[in-house]
């Protein structure tokens, strides 16, 4: 029966075995830093964005209902879906849903966002 070998491993340690050596195995670890520079680079983390005013302003558009509503995505980047706790809150959301685009398009990097869907 062939194993991962992090299966491997665990069985080597328990019956007192030398780990397999791979050459995944032989590198040097990748220093953490260097990691989070490339991650930044490659998703643009620093560049301002409509995701990152949205997540900064989340408590000034939604305001008392914003501990019960989430950011799941943006959408072709013109629709901004939120998931909800509840079908009353779905439902209050829907009715104000125009008043919540016009706060959101307000914000930096939102302007294109003209449509909002919410999900239960």
């Amino acid at each position: 029966m062939k194993f991962s070998k992090n299966v491997e491993d665990v069985i080597a340690d328990f019956r007192e075995l030398p780990r397999t050596v791979t050459s995944s195995s032989r590198k040097d670890p990748v220093p953490l830093d260097n990691l989070l520079v490339v991650l930044q680079g490659q998703y643009k983390l620093e560049e301002p964005s409509p995701e990152r005013s949205l997540v900064e302003n989340w408590g000034e558009v939604f305001g008392n209902i914003a501990g019960r509503c989430n950011p799941v995505r943006i959408k072709n980047g013109q629709t901004l879906i939120i998931s909800v706790t509840n079908q009353t809150l779905r439902s209050e959301l829907q009715f104000r849903k125009r008043e919540i685009l016009n706060k959101i398009q307000r914000l930096d990097h939102c302007e294109a966002i003209n449509e909002l869907v919410v999900r239960f």
